[in-house]
């Protein structure tokens, strides 16, 4: 895979497809502004929205930025990859494998303080149980403070941001149905 950076990923891969910014946020929940911002590499991207933005390109994940595979089913402490999206500040450890049938994806997710994501919508459920730090999550314009033991379980469809607004790094662990992971070799 190239070195390019997400932007520029993101760039190639709606020209091959053959869409208009407009287009891509339309079927991808997002606006056309962010994606600009996203393509020109001046704001981060979200794991969820960049699966949102691959299944309107019609490209596996995997081709927008390299995960870890996770083929075992027992994930350990200290063993697992943490990985981030082009460099961003939020950082990803993979908690669930892929397989055929399976209906949940699981990430912790370490975010810095002062993180705020992109509004997004997508498909399925989503649920998130905090493990340490203050966050708050924003769904359809209403905002859910979450400390350390809480936790948030909501339609995925409705618009929806997460934020640190604690004063130390939040973790977080997270479960979705939509596709996050696809183990599957790029062409």
């Amino acid at each position: 895979m190239t070195v390019d950076r997400i932007g520029e990923r993101l760039r190639r891969y709606r020209r091959a497809a053959n869409k208009t910014l407009n287009e891509v946020a339309a079927e991808s929940g997002l606006t056309a502004s962010f994606l600009s911002q996203a393509e020109r590499n001046l704001t981060g991207v979200s794991i969820t929205s960049l699966a949102n933005i691959a299944k309107s390109l019609g490209i596996p994940l995997n081709a927008l930025f390299d995960q870890p595979s996770q083929h075992q089913p027992d994930s350990h402490h200290g063993q697992r990859v943490r990985y981030t999206i082009g460099g961003q500040p939020l950082a990803y450890e993979r908690l669930s494998s892929n397989f055929p049938g399976n209906l949940i994806n699981a990430v912790k997710m370490s975010m810095p303080v002062g993180y705020q994501s992109e509004l997004i919508s997508h498909e399925g459920a989503e649920f998130a149980f905090v493990l340490s730090g203050q966050i708050t999550y924003t769904i359809e314009g209403r905002s859910y403070p979450l400390g350390a033991g809480d936790s948030v379980h909501f339609d995925a469809g409705k618009p929806h941001c997460l934020a640190n607004v604690g004063d130390e790094v939040a973790e977080v662990l997270t479960v979705t149905t939509m596709g996050l992971f696809d183990d599957r070799p790029t062409a």
